[in-house]
Order: structure tokens, then sequence, then C-alpha cells
């Protein structure tokens, strides 16, 4: 099994539909920073958001029969290929 490790950050745990992946931690933890700073800027009205939590995440390199459940709406990307993952530093500035 072919895997490769990225960095995701999430938004509104626990929604796996709010995960934002990265190649690296120091990008990851960069892009949570900067969506923190817009939503804080954009919509004040909605409330500070909280802590936001990253990942590091080790995913399945898809096979056909994956990939085929995955365009068919049969499972999502993010359940068919995240084999593990591991929460690795907040941001909550």
């Amino acid at each position: 099994m072919e895997t490769t490790i990225l960095y995701a950050y999430q938004i509104s745990p626990p929604n796996d539909q709010l995960l934002y992946f990265t190649g690296t931690l120091e990008a990851c933890q960069a892009a949570a920073l900067e969506q923190r700073r817009d939503f804080n800027e954009n919509d004040p009205d909605e409330g500070e958001l909280g802590a936001m939590a990253i990942y590091r995440c080790v995913l399945r390199i898809p096979d056909q029969q994956t990939l085929l459940r995955v365009l068919n709406d049969e499972t999502s990307l993010v359940e068919a290929c995240v084999v593990e993952r591991k929460l690795v530093a907040l941001v909550t500035e």
C-alpha cells in the first residue's frame, strides 16, 4: 500500500467535510492563521472561531476500486484515503 503524508486543518470539528490539506505543517499553520484572520475580519457578527485543529494525516493512494467508489458518491475521498490522523497542533491566534 503506497501512502503519503499531508497536513490538514479543521475549521469546525468534528466535521470532516471542512478539512483543508497542505503539504507541510508550516504551510498548514500559515493557511489556518490566514483563514482565521479572514473569518474574523469578514464575519465579525459570527463571533470568534474556536481553536482550529491541525492533523498529520497518512493517506493511502487510491486504487481503481476506491476511485470508483469516490466518483460514484459511495464514499468521500477523505473516508476512502485517510488511514491515520493524529492531532499535532492547535491554532488559536
